[in-house]
């Protein structure tokens, strides 16, 4: 083991000294850590396949600093740290392959919108994504592009109409009154509750109703939150499975996460064969006759399944919850928003839930490939290079928001959600934009708005059991940004 431990390094040395000496920096680049930009991936190759995980950990971080940074921390932390080094523009070397992070807002415009074409692919590892059921399958990291826009145009846009919209907001309400009928559940104490579970529970509801064909109510409260919870943990094997070579996945981890997959699995399947079969439900029968017709297989119903369970449960969700912590500790604000519900109105409301994104983005990071040969500014984009948007530096920028630290709505209310697809570039993008931008957005935006008034209007709520404010509390910055705290809550009903 030790001889051949030698023989690597001494390949590894000779390998980076060859190399060195005879590629030279002959095109532009973007700033950041050049020195790496043409180390060959037989380098990085050779250094994965190193048998002792500790010398192969050492030797990634003299050659491959950026990757080390991507394996120990989480994408978005990773990025952070590399734009504060090199500025709104960095390009260097991830796992062998042309990455570019971009915080610059021309430079997100033109790859999401305004040649949002060449880049509707993602990056990712390819086994991970197979474990995940997302290689190949489904719309959130289906890397094919054909099966992509196939299910995406067929049963997500197909679904997600005017009609889906009115709906929303009966079926919103009725959701919430549902969950607020079973409070019981969600208490940890006399009416403090566990607040992510809470709104996870109705989001999760609603889109049972809207998109999977059952009733309110026809899943019970003690499975609601069990699916709940596996939604949760999907959301932890994909941040851990996403990424990362395989080389440097742990096998008790490995088994955990692969194992929250498959209980999210036998969810999907549980809803599928209980849906109440009315015919009614567009994206559930789309499916499945499509499935039947032999235009999908089974695999990618029900990745497609599973994906409208994640995207509709979490996100939302985690938004409302900021936006809640957020008027806990602004009594004026909350004071003035239920002024403003008394009126028919909703300003506050809109640009508390836009300031809630911009301030802690539910999704902090947009992923990216170049699927051509591309330029920006005169300088190259190989086909292939990966794109790293970094909306969390984007959002706290002091050229377009006036207070880009604090939360204060002064900073989203010119600030639009339609992302208007003219001249002008978009420096607000808590739903992307161009070809690949969030399908559910405006869903999204009908759903957390009635949720909240209905709440808001009939609840009052306070910080308990130790949950800090919005500005302290503690997240986990991945590929999903969550808190890490449940946000316990003292939730009482308004005279």
């Amino acid at each position: 083991m030790l001889l051949l431990t030698i023989v690597f390094v001494i390949l590894l040395i000779l390998t980076l000294w060859l190399f060195t000496n005879l590629y030279k920096e002959k095109t532009n680049h973007f700033p950041g850590p050049k020195q790496n930009v043409y180390l060959p991936k037989l380098l990085f190759k050779l250094i994965l396949i190193i048998p002792n995980e500790r010398i192969r950990k050492y030797f990634l971080r003299i050659f491959y600093k950026e990757s080390s940074l991507f394996i120990e921390l989480t994408v978005p932390l990773a990025s952070q740290y590399l734009t504060s080094r090199y500025g709104n523009i960095v390009q260097f070397n991830l796992f062998a392959n042309p990455t570019i992070i971009i915080s610059d807002s021309d430079f997100a415009d033109y790859i999401l919108r305004r040649n949002g074409r060449n880049y509707t692919l993602r990056f990712g590892n390819q086994l991970g994504l197979q474990y995940l059921g997302m290689e190949n399958k489904g719309i959130i990291w289906n890397r094919n592009i054909q099966r992509w826009k196939f299910q995406r145009a067929n049963f997500f846009q197909k679904s997600l109409n005017s009609k889906i919209l009115d709906d929303a907001k009966y079926v919103s309400k009725d959701a919430t009154n549902y969950i607020l009928k079973h409070f019981n559940y969600f208490e940890v104490e006399p009416n403090i509750i566990d607040t992510m579970d809470f709104l996870r529970s109705i989001t999760f509801t609603v889109t049972c109703h809207l998109f999977l064909d059952l009733s309110i109510g026809q899943i019970s409260i003690e499975k609601t939150r069990s699916y709940v919870n596996s939604i949760v943990q999907y959301f932890k094997a994909w941040e851990y499975f996403l990424l990362k070579p395989s080389q440097f996945y742990n096998d008790k981890q490995t088994n955990q996460h692969q194992q929250a997959i498959r209980n999210l699995n036998e969810v999907v399947e549980e809803i599928i064969n209980s849906r109440d079969k009315t015919n009614h439900c567009l994206f559930i029968n789309s499916l499945v006759q499509s499935y039947e017709n032999q235009q999908i297989t089974k695999e990618e119903m029900n990745q497609c399944v599973l994906e409208m369970l994640i995207a509709g449960t979490d996100t939302s969700s985690v938004t409302m919850f900021y936006f809640i912590l957020a008027l806990a500790d602004r009594p004026q604000l909350q004071q003035d928003l239920i002024e403003e519900f008394k009126q028919n109105t909703n300003t506050i409301l809109v640009n508390g839930l836009k300031e809630s994104m911009r301030y802690k983005p539910v999704g902090p990071v947009i992923m990216r490939c170049a699927i051509n040969q591309d330029s920006y500014n005169n300088i190259s984009i190989e086909k292939g290079t990966n794109i790293i948007i970094n909306l969390v530096d984007m959002h706290r920028n002091t050229q377009h928001f006036i207070s880009p630290n604090q939360f204060d709505l002064i900073n989203v209310q010119d600030k639009d959600l339609s992302n208007s697809n003219g001249e002008t570039t978009n420096t607000f993008l808590p739903f992307g934009i161009g070809p690949k931008e969030c399908v559910g957005r405006w869903l999204a935006k009908v759903e957390m708005e009635v949720i909240l008034e209905t709440l808001i209007q009939n609840y009052s709520f306070q910080r308990a059991k130790g949950t800090k404010s919005l500005e302290d509390l503690q997240t986990r910055w991945d590929i999903a940004q969550q808190p890490t705290h449940p946000g316990y809550m003292f939730i009482q009903k308004r005279e």
